[in-house]
């Protein structure tokens, strides 16, 4: 199975296809992304990508539910950010405020917050095409994940571009969800050292 991303440059523009079409095939119901026009299907996820997933998703559930903020979506939800970009992310943060923006099927608009966990098919994606348009199209903060380099990097979006937000004494403090920290040795603990967990974070953030 070839996992290269393909150039998104080299696809001819009568091979692209507008967010409207994205959405109504049927094969958008599975994990998949539009990139300016782009069909991109997601290969088969790895037990760690799915493990990161749950584990990240169950944290940042359980301190936007505590609190009553709005949304945590998984991996199927999607976001219509512009006519030709339609993205599926990981995991997703969407406000109380900006719920009614979400239908039946997708959102009309980009997340408050979004995480993509890197895998190699999606690298180049991930990096910069989604990292842009998350951007462009006003996403407020963009967590990469990434099990190959094990780095955890927090974006927030000044004037249109994502861009990197340094460890406050080690830890990656959200913007968007304030009170909401990680840190990177939580989700990549060095060998032979165990991950904690989510109860033991719940606890060093405030919320039991």
């Amino acid at each position: 199975m070839n996992s290269r991303a393909p150039i998104l440059s080299d696809i001819p523009a009568a091979a692209r296809m507008s967010a409207e079409d994205y959405l109504a095939a049927p094969q958008s119901e599975q994990k998949s992304d539009l990139i300016e026009g782009v069909f991109v299907m997601a290969l088969p996820a790895t037990i760690e990508h799915e493990d990161l997933v749950m584990f990240i998703g169950t944290l940042m559930r359980s301190f936007v539910a505590a609190r009553r903020l709005g949304l945590v979506l998984g991996p199927n939800a999607a976001y219509r950010l512009s006519e030709m970009n339609v993205y599926q992310p990981d995991i997703s943060f969407l406000s109380a405020e900006r719920r009614h923006l979400a239908g039946e099927v997708y959102v009309d608009g980009a997340p408050d917050l979004a995480v993509e966990i890197v895998s190699p098919s999606s690298r180049q994606y991930d990096l910069v095409e989604k990292r842009i348009n998350y951007g462009r199209f006003g996403a407020k903060e963009y967590w990469l994940v990434d099990p190959i380099e094990r780095t955890v990097t927090l974006y927030v979006n000044v004037n249109g571009e994502m861009t990197p937000l340094p460890p406050q004494e080690g830890a990656l403090h959200s913007q968007v969800l304030p009170g909401f920290w990680l840190r990177p040795e939580w989700i990549f603990p060095p060998e032979g050292v165990e991950r904690p967990s989510e109860l033991e974070i719940a606890r060093q953030q405030g919320l039991i």
